[in-house]
């Protein structure tokens, strides 16, 4: 079994393996059979070039080595520390059996040195002699209390092998789940955004029929009048102008977000903030209400923009504002617009991160008349909704 690694891990993997053998040629130097010894660090070393590439042939190259270490009755040897490095990657790189047999491979591995270890002090070399009455229990003791600890040295490099492996996959899932979260969050927004552009089109429906069928109408009134009555007709077309201008600016905000057309009620404009702000006090709010500058002509587009604007802000101040402290809703009149302003108390405790859909809607709205909204908190107690809803540049020449 092997892992995809790319060119420069497999480098970086041969050279360490490498650089460590090479470390430890002075301790085979120092060995009693230097060749058996030099051939031990050249297996270690070689499981340590692939201990990520393919775990489970580092390990049995491993075993390998160790065979020929005993087979030429070598001591343990400093060298021998690179199994450690070996059973750290079967832990964090194997999958399956391949990390069991990691774990086997230490606690075998532990009591195969120790019983070796002790046959080498007490035994001259051969486990028959250990087990000489004079040796038996010192040897015994001591083959426990040496399994102990080999056992211990190699599963904690094991074992830490597993626990980085488990924390390289509970990193790799929160960094799933984030993005996942993420996606999902994109995903409301543009829905929101969608069902928000298609209920504007539904709103603006009635507003363009209307101005329409009064272009119309006042046409074939100007036409027969023009004859007999021309200044009725001069009135007519003065309308007709009048009315198409104003149905040019809601076509130009549709024509780009228009999806279906259905047809529906009266819809709301700025002078219905006053039944709106009775409605919403029926329901609970004690809300401050002021409307200052000078009021001009707008289109019914970007009335609408302010009414919903106020509506949703309002609705948000009911559900999720503290509804013992008064909410204070300003309409004011500038030379290039007009600025709606809606700012409530909130509730004790932690505001939630989500940026909420009826924002997402509301920013929408503003947007697509060529304004712009910004929703803020407060420092920890307040929470304001503020909509600049500029005048079409027909409109704003007229009033300059």
């Amino acid at each position: 079994m092997t892992r995809d690694l790319t060119r420069t891990q497999l480098v970086v993997d041969g050279v360490v393996a490498i650089v460590v053998g090479v470390l430890f040629l002075p301790f085979v130097m120092l060995s009693p059979i230097p060749g058996v010894s030099a051939v031990v660090v050249i297996l270690l070393a070689a499981g340590l070039a692939v201990r990520r590439y393919s775990p489970a042939s580092a390990l049995s190259i491993a075993w390998f080595a160790v065979a020929i270490q005993l087979s030429g009755q070598q001591p343990a040897n400093v060298y021998d520390a690179m199994i450690l490095g070996v059973l750290y990657a079967v832990g964090r790189y194997g999958d399956g059996w391949v990390r069991w047999y990691g774990l086997v491979s230490a606690i075998g591995g532990g009591v195969i040195a120790s019983v070796y270890t002790v046959a080498q002090v007490y035994g001259g070399g051969t486990i028959i002699s250990m087990v000489e009455p004079a040796n038996l229990s010192v040897a015994i003791f001591s083959i426990v209390t040496a399994s102990a600890a080999a056992i211990f040295v190699l599963t904690i490099a094991w074992g830490l092998g597993v626990l980085m492996r488990q924390s390289a996959a509970t990193r790799a899932s929160r960094a799933e789940q984030f993005r996942l979260e993420q996606e999902r969050r994109l995903a409301e927004r543009t829905i929101v955004v969608e069902q928000e552009r298609n209920r504007i089109a539904r709103d603006m429906h009635d507003v363009v029929a209307h101005s329409l069928a009064v272009v119309i109408a006042q046409a074939d009134g100007a036409r027969y009048a023009m004859a007999t009555a021309p200044q009725v007709g001069e009135a007519a077309l003065e309308t007709i102008s009048e009315t198409a201008r104003a149905a040019l600016v809601d076509v130009r905000v549709l024509l780009a977000e228009l999806r279906h057309s259905q047809s529906g009620g009266p819809q709301p404009m700025i002078g219905d903030l006053d039944r709106l702000v009775e409605q919403m006090r029926a329901a609970g709010l004690d809300i401050r209400f002021e409307e200052s500058g000078e009021a001009r002509p707008m289109p019914a587009s970007h009335q609408i923009a302010v009414y919903r604007i106020a509506q949703e802000s309002l609705t948000n101040a009911l559900r999720h504002g503290d509804r013992s402290r008064p909410v204070s809703v300003s309409v004011i009149w500038v030379p290039h617009g007009v600025v709606v302003r809606v700012q409530n108390e909130v509730l004790p405790g932690p505001v939630s991160s989500s940026p909420g859909h009826g924002i997402a809607g509301m920013r929408e709205r503003a947007e697509l008349t060529g304004g712009r909204l910004v929703a803020e908190t407060i420092g920890d107690e307040a929470f304001r909704v503020e909509a600049l809803i500029p005048f079409p540049q027909p409109l704003r020449e007229a009033n300059a």
